[in-house]
């Protein structure tokens, strides 16, 4: 009993239960032990970091996801909802403007959360970490502190394109999913965050579009949407008759099937609105879902088409101008 009390009260680590302990039983190297042991406590440290921030960034973006997707089952921000209220607005008529948004919304808010919770959390990490290394954060935090200061005043641009893009979420201009024109850029909105909106356009181009630079928004994915098909006649067609025809494709489309559950509202058959010397165009409205306003509009198209050359209206051999020369090329004068 005396020689074992005199080899623990022998021993260079401290008191409790550490790897320099567990080291100098193994080894009994007291150098070896208290180097490898300040080494392998410090790895240990880390590794608790890091686990703990992963776990903690799992379960905050498994929270943010739940939370998000029963916020975002009311139609439209609530703040909004209140104020359209509030103007004297009714719900259904906000429903009928907007429609059901939540999915799109619930993505969007989702995905902008998590990065900015797995920013916070990483830098709170990183900041741990350094604590374990013995690093004095004070002198980095107060010069983080200065830094951000002169970022502030030299950085406007960035805290615009910050400020644009919460206001864009709150509003819930568009989201991940919508066909957008921003001006500079169309196309589908494969990422938002709060400072770049990233769009896919029709050619495979992707465009990172800075929010702060966004000053109008064109969303074509909103609520519903209104398919314009143009039909150029010749200049002898009867006009009268196409009409006919072309109310009757657009009747028929609507009865279709296939169709029926994406249109919103019976057609409009608008008559001749340009009038030249080469062609009458006549137009054709339709309300539709704004999922399937482009197909609507290709189907709709092929059909008045289809419809106008089995009528004898449109000859496809016969269209266009013929321009005769005044004088025959070689021809003497």
């Amino acid at each position: 009993m005396v020689t074992v009390a005199a080899a623990e009260t022998a021993s260079p680590c401290d008191a409790g239960f550490n790897a320099c302990t567990l080291l100098f039983r193994i080894t009994e190297n007291e150098e070896f032990s208290v180097d490898a042991g300040v080494v392998l406590d410090k790895i240990g440290q880390v590794l608790l970091i890091l686990i703990a921030a992963f776990a903690l960034r799992w379960l905050v973006n498994r929270t943010i996801a739940r939370i998000i997707k029963q916020v975002t089952t009311i139609k439209g921000p609530q703040s909004i909802a209140e104020l359209a209220d509030k103007l004297g607005s009714s719900n259904s008529r906000r429903e009928e403007l907007l429609g059901d948004r939540s999915a799109k919304r619930a993505d969007t808010l989702t995905g902008v959360l998590q990065h900015v919770a797995g920013i916070v959390i990483y830098t709170i990490a990183f900041m741990l970490v350094l604590s374990a290394f013995s690093v004095n954060l004070a002198p980095i935090l107060a010069s983080a502190g200065i830094a951000g200061i002169a970022i502030g005043f030299g950085a406007q641009n960035l805290v615009q394109d910050y400020l644009a893009g919460i206001f864009i979420l709150l509003e819930d201009q568009y989201g991940v999913g919508d066909n957008v024109d921003v001006g500079d850029a169309t196309g589908t909105v494969v990422d938002m965050g709060l400072r770049v909106t990233t769009l896919r356009s029709l050619d495979g181009t992707l465009w990172y579009v800075r929010n702060g630079q966004i000053l109008r928004v064109g969303n074509s994915s909103q609520s519903w949407a209104y398919v314009v098909v143009d039909t150029p006649l010749p200049p002898t067609a009867d006009i009268d008759r196409a009409g006919e025809i072309i109310t009757e494709v657009a009747t028929a489309f609507v009865e279709d099937e296939d169709w029926e559950a994406h249109i919103l509202k019976a057609p409009e058959y608008l008559g001749p609105v340009e009038m030249t010397i080469d062609e009458i165009k006549v137009r054709l409205g339709v309300r539709t879902t704004s999922d399937q306003q482009w197909a609507a509009g290709r189907e709709l198209r092929r059909r008045v088409t289809e419809a106008l050359r089995e009528a004898g209206i449109i000859d496809p051999a016969g269209s266009g101008r013929i321009y005769v020369p005044r004088t025959l090329p070689n021809a003497p004068a």
